[in-house]
């Protein structure tokens, strides 16, 4: 019987997994040219490679700035909230980003609006 019981555990585990593995991938898999947003704590910060390590639903994703934003990301802090919005390139590039907004944390640089940083009124 207690053979039975830790089968049946494993087998709802392994299916469990395997049922929600294509969610936790999707930021992964997506067609090159879709726009996508995600809320998101900075994990890490690559400045001279031009890469932010940011979470996603279930795991974390490198995404790379753009040649407009390349100057802005060491200005970024470890730990802030970041909203940020990225255009996937298909695998297995990154996608590049678009834009973002600083909820968390201070920086020379809250708001990009895929151009330039903006400067807004502190309250």
């Amino acid at each position: 019987m207690k053979i039975l019981r830790i089968s049946l555990c494993a087998g709802l585990i392994v299916l469990f997994s395997i049922l929600s593995f294509p969610f936790t991938v999707k930021a992964f898999t997506d067609e090159p040219g879709k726009i996508g947003s995600f809320y998101s704590p900075i994990i890490r910060v690559v400045p001279d490679k031009g890469f932010i390590l940011i979470s996603t639903n279930g795991g974390i994703l490198w995404v790379r700035a753009s040649e407009a934003a390349f100057p802005h990301i060491e200005k970024l802090p470890v730990g802030g909230l970041l909203d940020v919005v990225v255009e996937f390139q298909g695998k297995p590039n990154p996608p590049i980003i678009k834009s973002w907004k600083l909820a968390s944390g201070d920086s020379a640089c809250n708001v990009f609006d895929g151009t330039a940083c903006v400067t807004t009124e502190k309250k």
